[in-house]
């Protein structure tokens, strides 16, 4: 199936109004320049439509995540939640670089690790070995100022303000997730990837290939790319194509 010909299904979760996957859709259009068909709920997944190359699973639970990557056979599945996770990987590694740390040597921190539990297998991928995982359940026991005193990075994706602050001369860098930014930057081009790949599977590798192509189109100052353009979703979709084709000669 060829990216031309393929449909991707924009699918809403729980969580997605019809407004939410219209956006989504559009972008999926004008930056991967693919056709897309909106199914307003993930109980449709069992009807999609014929040519479909790709699921984009919009704004549901880990668990309906879940379900729907085992009951879709034969189309990959992608959701806005992977997307993210992506991004938060491709800040981690711009900050850890321009403090002057490798992955390998640093201590990474994320708070509220159960709200999005893909995001350590990608860290994982990325070469980080020292992550502590905090919830908000623990912080009478183990603050997170605490427990991030050491840490040369924080994903805190709880927020929490004063509750959760270190003293500014003490702080890690902080990354927190940009609702509205985060899941667009990897998606054109990690769609373009996977619908070339019919049976193609999403993978912590593919994932950390797209993060690091993130990475090094960060303008100085920033964490991550500003806005998504034609040379940026080339070059995701090129090394989520290479890493898919490691992973498939495994």
């Amino acid at each position: 199936m060829t990216a031309e010909r393929a449909v991707v299904a924009v699918v809403g979760g729980i969580g997605a109004t019809t407004a939410v996957l219209r956006r989504y859709a559009a972008l999926v259009e004008e930056q991967a320049g693919l056709a897309t068909k909106v199914i307003a709920s993930d109980y449709g997944l069992h009807n999609l439509p014929t040519g479909t190359g790709a699921v984009l699973l919009v704004r549901a639970t880990p668990e309906r995540e879940q379900r729907a990557r085992t009951s879709v056979v034969g189309v990959p599945v992608l959701t806005d939640r992977d997307c993210t996770a992506v991004a938060l990987t491709a800040a981690l590694l711009t900050s850890l670089g321009r403090a002057g740390r490798t992955p390998e040597t640093s201590r990474v921190v994320i708070a509220g690790a159960n709200t999005m539990p893909l995001l350590n297998p990608v860290l994982l991928a990325a070469g980080i070995r020292d992550i502590t995982t905090w919830n908000p359940a623990d912080a009478l026991a183990f603050p997170l100022r605490r427990i991030a005193a050491d840490a040369n990075a924080v994903i805190n994706l709880v927020g929490g303000g004063g509750r959760f602050a270190w003293p500014r001369h003490a702080a890690p860098a902080v990354i927190v997730p940009d609702p509205a930014r985060d899941p667009v930057l990897a998606l054109p081009g990690l769609l373009q990837a996977l619908t070339r790949h019919p049976r193609a599977r999403l993978t912590p590798e593919v994932q950390h290939a797209c993060a690091v192509v993130l990475s090094a189109a960060t303008p100085p100052g920033e964490q991550l790319p500003r806005r998504i353009d034609e040379t940026l979703t080339r070059q995701v979709a090129e090394f989520a194509t290479d890493a898919l084709h490691r992973g498939a000669a495994r």
